[in-house]
């Protein structure tokens, strides 16, 4: 296991101070859910644009947080997505060949906090040297105030994205959104990517794929704002109705939802208060 560090958090200008930012939201914000589940709203088994190297991701259902522009709206209610079993989960995580780590994307993954710290114990118990990441709309500073559910996840993470997606800061960004985002090394594993003048702080790009019967899926950061809208009316264009799927996961038409703002709220607003849930 990596030893833990604290991140270097990066200074963001332009920013007000928020000394009365707000708690995170009690989790689970599940509601009527047994105990050992996450609701998921869908899975992909292998990927390369969202974290380091070769990833599974999980993309949890249910955000307390809503923002102009989210990539997976599909995501933010509490009542979709399928019910699943951590152990079955776990399963399949550990048989998945030739990956680096997980990332645990949304819907808000603090939302499930205490159910995902669990996937990663069952997980790490027979593959201990798998990464977490994790995407949240919430800050670090937010999450450290939150339930034991909540600071249990954290310290199981590698790598963080905090933060939520502000539209009018969107920018071509290595696994982020907007340029309020933060990407935060929690562990000595990826500390190296605090350093910019190690990295191209770039776009990964995105990952398309077709699943058996047509169904059409996406995933990663677009470069541009806009990116769901433009691709959806393009598809329409041609023929095609594109529309989130029910049923078993990987189907449907999702991205990287991480980056969340709260209400209705227009830009100048939330880059006001950006980063407090």
């Amino acid at each position: 296991m990596a030893e833990r560090s604290e991140p270097n958090v990066p200074a963001e200008p332009n920013v007000p101070a928020e000394p009365n930012e707000p708690n995170v939201p009690a989790e689970p914000n599940v509601p009527n859910e047994a105990a050992g589940t996450l609701r998921i709203s869908r899975l992909l088994d292998r990927c390369g644009v969202l974290g380091p190297g070769w990833r599974a991701v999980i993309w949890v259902q249910g955000c307390p947080l809503r923002c102009r522009g989210c990539l997976a709206e599909e995501t933010l209610p509490f009542s979709g997505g399928q019910l699943r079993q951590v152990a079955e989960l776990a399963d399949w995580l550990a048989a998945l060949p030739d990956i680096e780590g997980v990332t645990l994307s949304g819907g808000e993954p603090f939302g499930q906090a205490g159910a995902l710290a669990e996937l990663l114990d069952a997980v790490r118990a027979r593959r201990p040297g798998l990464t977490a990441m994790a995407y949240s709309g919430f800050r670090l500073e937010a999450l450290r105030r939150g339930t034991p559910g909540q600071r249990a996840l954290l310290d199981r993470l590698d790598l963080l994205v905090d933060g939520p997606y502000v539209e009018a800061r969107h920018g071509d960004l290595l696994w982020r959104g907007s340029d309020n985002q933060r990407l935060l090394p929690l562990t000595d594993r990826y500390a190296d990517l605090v350093d910019p003048a190690g990295r191209a702080d770039t776009g990964a790009g995105i990952e398309v794929s077709v699943g058996a019967g047509g169904a059409f899926s996406w995933a990663g950061v677009p470069t541009a704002p806009g990116f769901r809208a433009d691709l959806e009316h393009r598809l329409g264009q041609l023929g095609y109705a594109v529309r989130p799927l029910a049923g078993a996961p990987p189907t449907g038409t999702a991205g990287e939802a991480g980056g969340t703002g709260e209400g209705d709220m227009d830009d100048e607003e939330r880059a006001e208060t950006e980063g407090t849930p």
